[in-house]
């Protein structure tokens, strides 16, 4: 039996046994869409050798021709398997093609006219030689240049996405491409196969698809999954064995954490000791030093690490920069077993600076509160009380400067307390979650509070509260406080007024607070709360108003104003009723504030 037939034979048939037992193996790939394409590759390959090694070695004319056509359409079928499984490779997803259809219907006709070949013979025709051994030799024609050539190049295409791929990914993807390459070199075969006595003039990629498939599959699995799980990530990426080594790495990672270099095969412990966490939490470390691995371990955080370097400014002086990193890791996994790890490093330092500056602001308003409730406010306390002492000791010219000082220590002793509430709604000292709390309790105590520190004033209420519960907690109470006061205090008459009324629908109440006052302008309606971008900075009548905003919101309500007739202004509450299941509950939770 001659060597050259023995060749054939073996060279096709192994090719057809390593694609079938890489299936097991393609059926664990994590991703769907690659997971199928590789099965379909290795599938479609099989049927490819083993419809040649038929051709070679099936008895009589008729089944070598058929055999041939099996493997002469199953290797069209592998075409487009092969652009399938690269295009989901690298992250094109090919149910999301265009043309998908059209390209479909192609291949199909294409395949048809492969089928029938033997009625019009456009593709091949057959005839038996002696040389180099004793066979049904095929003679191809033009049909057959023209589609081989279309398929090299659709080929070409799916190489240049698992390259690019590579190439993004920026790992060590040199084995990889090594084994692209052997996958191509029967590319050559396929196209001298004709100027060799020795080559038959057949496709000879299928040993090329299947060293790719044992090389994949077998050998680099893990440095497979890993470069496409790097490539959808600009992260940095670091790739573990199942013993904590360094496999691989992108280029992210490279430039961040330039000891990674030389570093394959290395504990990941001996060379970034700050990222070694462990395995069963979700604990990560801060940590101090240069960016290139030589870092001390400071303690552990929420989350992120935090590495502090060295930057040269344009003066070339040295100066510490603080970066901070988000480490998180996914197990890759075959046959159910842990078999690697990746490590995403994702840089969150302006997200971590800008928590850091909203802890400072946090601490800072703290301790204004503190001066704000202590010290400002008993101070004050003290003057007005003392004050209060000089009535019966000051004549008539003295008196009207004794009223000025008694009203203003007044309006500083409230300026505190509601400054103490802003800063308390901002600190989360004081907000509590929503609960039904009775509207009627808390308004009808404040509106008294009014009535008691504003005796020129007249504030009163049209008809009974409704006799509901609505969604809000203890700060209710400032809510209502400062509407009742900013209606009296920014009133420009000699007698303010204000009334306050009522709106009910299934869900929400609205409380209105009407005044005879200036009004607001339309220009001035949101602004006057604090709602533009300047905030605080905004033209309106202090914080008092900006914390009325601020809770009504986090009650899930919202305040407004409107124009009163025929002039002053009114201020909408809307709050969101309470649940009726839940009413019962409101007088229990509901206490009114005292402290004034």
């Amino acid at each position: 039996m001659s060597t050259v037939f023995l060749a054939h034979v073996s060279v096709f048939a192994l090719s057809a046994l390593a694609c079938l037992a890489a299936l097991p193996r393609a059926m664990r790939v994590g991703h769907p869409e690659t997971r199928k394409g590789l099965v379909g590759l290795l599938l479609t390959v099989a049927l490819w050798a083993g419809g040649y090694v038929g051709y070679l070695v099936a008895p009589g004319e008729a089944l070598k021709t058929a055999s041939y056509i099996v493997g002469f359409v199953s290797a069209l079928l592998a075409v487009g398997a092969w652009l399938y499984f690269c295009a989901a490779y690298t992250g094109r997803s090919p149910r999301r093609a265009p043309y998908r259809w059209a390209v479909v219907g192609v291949f199909a006709a294409t395949s048809l006219l492969k089928v029938t070949n033997p009625l019009h013979e456009l593709y091949f025709t057959t005839a038996w030689v002696s040389e180099p051994f004793p066979h049904l030799a095929v003679r191809h024609e033009l049909l057959y240049w023209a589609v081989l050539g279309l398929s090299y190049a659709v080929i070409a295409v799916g190489f240049f996405m698992l390259l690019e791929q590579f190439y993004y990914a920026g790992a060590d993807s040199r084995p990889l491409v090594a084994l692209v390459a052997v996958t191509a070199i029967p590319t050559a075969a396929t196209v001298f196969g004709g100027e060799l006595s020795w080559l038959l003039p057949l496709m000879y990629e299928p040993p090329g698809v299947a060293l790719f498939a044992v090389g994949t599959l077998f050998v680099y699995v893990r440095r497979f999954e890993a470069i496409r799980f790097a490539a959808e990530s600009d992260d940095a990426a670091i790739f573990l064995d199942q013993s904590g080594r360094i496999r691989d790495y992108n280029r992210a990672a490279r430039l961040l954490f330039p000891s990674l270099r030389g570093a394959i095969g290395e504990p990941l412990d001996s060379v970034l000791p700050q990222l070694t966490v462990d395995r069963e939490t979700d604990g990560v470390i801060a940590v101090e030093g240069e960016t290139d691995g030589v870092i001390a371990v400071e303690g552990e955080t929420d989350g992120v690490i935090a590495v502090e370097g060295e930057t040269d400014g344009k003066t070339g002086a040295s100066s510490r920069t603080t970066r901070f990193f988000h480490v998180s890791r996914n197990a890759f996994t075959a046959g159910g077993a842990t078999s690697g790890e990746l490590l995403t490093v994702d840089d969150v330092t302006d997200r971590e600076q800008y928590r850091a500056q909203l802890e400072d602001r946090t601490e800072q308003l703290e301790a204004l509160n503190r001066v704000v409730r202590h010290d400002i406010r008993n101070d004050m306390a003290v003057i007005h009380g003392w004050s209060e002492t000089l009535r019966d000791h000051v004549d008539d010219e003295g008196r009207d400067a004794l009223e000025r000082v008694l009203r203003k220590s007044a309006h500083v002793i409230e300026l505190t307390e509601t400054a103490r509430d802003f800063v308390d709604s901002l600190t989360g000292d004081a907000v509590l979650e929503a609960k039904p709390v009775d509207l009627g309790t808390v308004l009808t105590t404040e509106v008294q509070v009014a009535r008691d520190s504003f005796p020129d004033a007249t504030v009163r209420v049209a008809g009974d509260p409704p006799d509901v519960a609505v969604l809000a907690n203890e700060m209710l109470a400032s809510v209502f406080r400062n509407l009742l006061n900013n209606a009296v205090q920014h009133n420009d008459t000699e007698a303010p007024e204000v009334t306050v009324s009522f709106e009910e629908t299934d869900d929400r109440i609205r409380v209105r607070f009407a005044d005879n006052g200036p009004g607001v302008p339309d220009a001035e309606k949101e602004e006057v709360f604090g709602k533009g971008e300047k905030g605080l900075d905004s033209a309106g009548s202090g914080i008092g108003l900006y914390l009325v905003s601020v809770l009504t919101r986090q009650f899930g309500g919202d305040v407004w104003i409107e124009d009163n007739d025929p002039r002053g202004a009114v201020f909408v509450v809307e709050l969101v009723r309470a649940s009726e299941t839940t009413d019962d509950e409101a007088a229990r939770s509901a206490e009114p504030s005292t402290s004034h």
